[in-house]
């Protein structure tokens, strides 16, 4: 069975998820067809407005939008400028109408440009901040603040696809709605809007001094980049871009697929020739039990089953180490590295490697050697976690600082050099974006930046780069892939996430990076069926494809279906309808046709015991929590591990039954008419 027949027969296809494509998508030529323009106005306030036009009736994009730069605690606007000027240029690409002026002891430029010669039409506002006199303290840019019927203006409600913070943050489809009962909500680094059959896509740059997001609530739109900590203006000046795309017959997607594909034609076909790596990684099955002999019986299990003509990677990732912070081989690996890469690469492989970089634990040495070093807060030194197994409490560096550079450029080196590594994974790199002050008065986004630099150039430019757990929107230009979801795990309930973010992050892929959609996992407890799905999903999202389940131990009859996903083909998925409102999905009882809903009150505690489950346990002590809704975003963000949910509710009767059953996997007992369900979740 081939690759497309495979993908076909598993009905992951043509179930409404993506779309596959056998070649990479081209750029629309200019003049095709919907392939209109996009014109700035600006009003006697300098407020910003943006509209299409093409054969058609023009269509207002955004409505009387004010740019403000924040300096100090004052938000300075382009109608507070004194001595302003409006002029027009034309910079390669495009026509521009820039404003100038000053106020606040700051020079204010801002250029409204409207591309030309693009796929679809393409805009970008520019604000760049000098000094006048001294060098005062910026917090931040403000973009625009629109309301949210005066942004992409049309019929229909306005839906926008929100792109979380780092790797494992989630991504939504949300309604922007003027009701009061509208939760605030922010997209980071990028935002996909829809309303009726068009989109519109907003994407920030790279590189600049802030951490960029749209603000969605009950007052519209507020896109801005936050300068944190706020630091004083360069000598030479700062600069923040927001960029904008109209796809006239598409989704916000679709209009961020488009604004993301890099302007270089050299770059867009490095990323389209760029092959994807296939391989095994230690961590889903093993976690840190890992041993040097699971290693070896997996290595000499995927050298009998795989073509190693597109098999190229064995990963091995956390359980290795001594400590986090000290990367040599513990125990568990008596030969060390060199020997084990050794014998990875003996069978014609190459060989990958797990590291926290920023993360420094007790046992390391580094946290007391280097106390400078550490991220802090007004408490002193950050403590992430407290982990035996990684060493006692958990730190993070800091980026900006320049022996912390050359120490992470160290690390890298190492790695490659004396290990004989091909490929790193960093991870919780998030961890690097923290605490009060960063050395030399850096933002975070610049001191992350910094230690990625060092990290990238210590591994030089063969080997493979991979980032998770990272802040997404200033790892761009570093990493060779990405990590673009939550973590796996083998049962339905775990690939639902990372299914959901390989769609709703596929405009990253080939773009700025290759997405990694999470490992390839296919034992049980899932079905063949729901591991045909996972399977024919990462197929189709053509992205890294790394299978961890502990292979010598996999049922014979799931080898066969993780050989049909060898080569990873060169193809991009695209997800159908992420303008469509996604359904409640609440606790409920079901009998027949009838749902019963559970609105609780939830309680919830983290961790697991056994007694948890039990009817007469008393969960009155723990907290109350929102249902449904992910616990990350009901006050435990960094939590990782089991968790429980408690409720108390009464059993519907029709007829005299009992319900038919309980959702979530939950278990439920009843006595005199009333059930409580227990469920644990991971």
């Amino acid at each position: 069975m081939d690759r497309r027949t495979f993908v076909l027969l598993t009905g992951a296809a043509s179930s409404a998820l993506v779309r596959p494509l056998t070649t990479l998508d081209a750029p629309r030529p200019p003049g095709a067809a919907g392939s209109g323009r996009l014109r700035f106005e600006l009003d006697e306030k300098r407020r910003w407005s943006l509209w299409y036009s093409s054969e058609g009736q023009p269509r207002l994009l955004i409505k009387d939008a004010a740019v403000g730069v924040w300096v100090g605690d004052q938000l300075v606007t382009l109608a507070d400028l004194q001595d302003s000027t409006v002029g027009t240029r034309r910079p390669a690409g495009g026509q521009a109408v820039v404003v100038r002026g000053r106020a606040a002891g700051v020079f204010i430029e801002v250029e409204f440009l409207a591309a030309e010669e693009t796929a679809a039409p393409q805009a970008a506002v520019t604000v760049t901040i000098y000094p006048d006199r001294y060098l005062p303290a910026v917090r931040g840019v403000r973009f625009l603040q629109a309301a949210e019927a005066d942004t992409l203006t049309g019929t229909g409600p306005l839906i926008a696809l929100v792109n979380g913070y780092h790797s494992w943050s989630p991504c939504l489809v949300v309604a922007v709605s003027s009701a009061a009962d509208m939760p605030d909500v922010l997209s980071h680094g990028a935002l996909g809007l829809t309303r009726g059959d068009a989109g519109l896509g907003l994407g920030f740059e790279p590189g600049e001094p802030g951490e960029a997001k749209v603000k969605l609530s009950h007052d519209g739109l507020e896109a801005v980049s936050d300068w944190l900590p706020a630091r004083p203006l360069r000598p030479e000046g700062d600069s923040s871009r927001l960029r904008l795309c109209y796809e006239p017959a598409g989704d916000g997607l679709a209009a961020l697929a488009t604004l993301f594909s890099p302007t270089s034609t050299v770059d867009r076909e490095r990323l389209a020739s760029a092959v994807a790596p296939a391989g095994w990684c230690s961590w889903y099955e093993l976690f840190g039990n890992v041993t040097e002999a699971d290693v070896i019986a997996n290595v000499e299990f995927c050298a009998a089953n795989f073509d190693r003509r597109f098999f190229r990677y064995i990963q091995l990732d956390d359980g290795y180490q001594k400590a986090t912070g000290d990367w040599e081989t513990n125990d568990k690996f008596p030969h060390g590295h060199r020997w084990l890469t050794d014998q990875i690469h003996a069978r014609s492989f190459k060989a990958g490697l797990w590291v926290a970089p920023f993360a420094v634990a007790e046992r390391s040495g580094v946290p007391a050697a280097h106390p400078e070093w550490l991220l802090k807060n007004a408490d002193g030194p950050i403590v992430w976690d407290t982990r035996s197994d990684w060493g006692g409490k958990i730190h993070s560096v800091d980026g900006a600082h320049p022996q912390v550079q050359q120490w992470l450029f160290d690390l890298a080196r190492r790695a490659v050099r004396e290990w004989g590594y091909d490929y790193l994974k960093i991870d919780f790199l998030l961890w690097a974006t923290a605490g009060e002050a960063h050395y030399g008065g850096l933002t975070h986004a610049e001191a992350y930046r910094k230690g990625l630099a060092a990290l990238r150039d210590g591994l030089g430019t063969e080997a493979f780069l991979v980032g998770c757990g990272a802040p997404l929107q200033h790892a761009v230009g570093y990493v060779n892939g990405m990590r673009i979801g939550t973590d796996v795990d083998a049962d339905w309930g775990g690939v639902q996430a990372p299914a959901r973010a390989a769609g709703l992050r596929s405009f990253y892929h080939r773009a700025t990076w290759l997405n990694d959609p999470d490992c390839l996992v296919v034992r049980p407890p899932l079905s063949v069926s729901e591991a045909q799905a996972w399977a024919a999903l990462v197929a189709v999202s053509g992205g890294l494809t790394l299978f961890s389940d502990n292979l010598p131990k996999l049922p014979p009859d799931r080898v066969p279906l993780l050989q049909r996903t060898v080569p990873v083909a060169p193809v991009m998925g695209h997800p159908l309808d992420t303008a469509a409102l996604p359904r409640e999905v609440a606790p409920a009882i079901l009998m027949g046709d009838d749902a019963y809903p559970l609105p609780g009150p939830w309680h919830f505690r983290t961790g697991d015991d056994a007694t948890y489950g039990t009817r007469d346990f008393d969960e009155a002590a723990w907290e109350t929590i929102a249902v449904p809704q992910r616990w990350e975003e009901a006050g435990h963000p960094s939590y990782d591990g089991f968790a429980w949910y408690r409720t108390r509710f009464p059993l519907p009767a029709p007829g005299g039954r009992g319900p038919s059953r309980a959702v979530e996997g939950g278990r439920y007992t009843s006595s005199s008419g009333r059930s409580t369900m227990s469920t644990r979740r991971s």
